[in-house]
């Protein structure tokens, strides 16, 4: 078992509970680790809740961004080593599931299931990559919230770790090859952008049994109270909760 903390890479928002299971949860793109901060309540105990903190925003503002996703990939590999042998989860949202999903590739056994959650099968998304670039108005529109998309300053860095994310993610290329755990995939019945029929391409992705789950009153981004209610969902289908 590895003795080496997490760095500013891999934040835990308590103590560490060394001994539970920890869900290490990779953000979208343009995001950092901060909003899974707001999932510890729902965990608990029973879950060491970790997100991952990409090069350039938050408190790495100042480390240059990754170019490839091989690099994000690597990066967050290294991190979830450090936790030792004690069971992982992998969770992604939106451009974030891709980089989960290979990232349980890599490290094999070490993940029990990987959960994900608004993003296209891995397949579909390597083909469509390019396309989400787009602009910078639709960027915004897409994925910044009002309070930052009116404030000047804050629009304009958060434009900035968007894009770089989103040109990261453009060159993804796709290698088949199916996972030995379970995908769980989350899907808000308001999302605009991907449909549940869109989906059934994760379910090829494991050899075991995986499921999409349809979310009621969420978004894309899972906005508002959709986002707790997601890490409630997400506690129960690990079987740390029950209702």
């Amino acid at each position: 078992m590895s003795n080496r903390a997490p760095s500013g890479a891999l934040i835990a928002f308590k103590p560490r509970l060394t001994d539970n299971p920890a869900l290490v949860c990779v953000p979208w793109a343009g995001a950092g680790a901060a909003p899974f901060r707001a999932w510890t309540s729902v965990f608990g105990t029973a879950a060491a809740v970790y997100g991952v903190r990409l090069p350039g925003r938050e408190s790495r503002i100042d480390e240059p961004f990754f170019e490839d996703v091989d690099s994000l990939v690597k990066s967050i590999v290294a991190e979830v080593e450090s936790l030792g042998d004690r069971p992982i989860v992998l969770f992604g949202h939106c451009s974030g599931a891709l980089l989960a999903y290979e990232a349980a590739r890599a490290l094999g056994p070490r993940v029990t299931r990987l959960v994900v959650a608004s993003q296209l099968p891995p397949a579909e998304a390597a083909r469509t990559a390019a396309d989400e670039l787009g602009s910078r108005e639709s960027l915004a529109e897409r994925y910044l919230g009002e309070d930052v998309a009116d404030d000047s300053e804050m629009r304009a860095v958060a434009l900035e770790i968007l894009e770089a994310d989103i040109r990261a993610v453009s060159g993804y290329q796709f290698t088949p090859g199916r996972l030995r755990i379970p995908i769980t995939v989350f899907h808000g019945m308001n999302d605009r952008e991907i449909r549940s029929a869109d989906l059934a391409g994760w379910v090829a992705e494991s050899t075991i049994l995986s499921e999409i789950r349809e979310v009621a009153n969420a978004d894309h981004m899972f906005s508002g109270a959709a986002w707790a209610n997601l890490a409630e969902l997400i506690a129960v289908e690990l079987g740390l909760v029950t209702v």
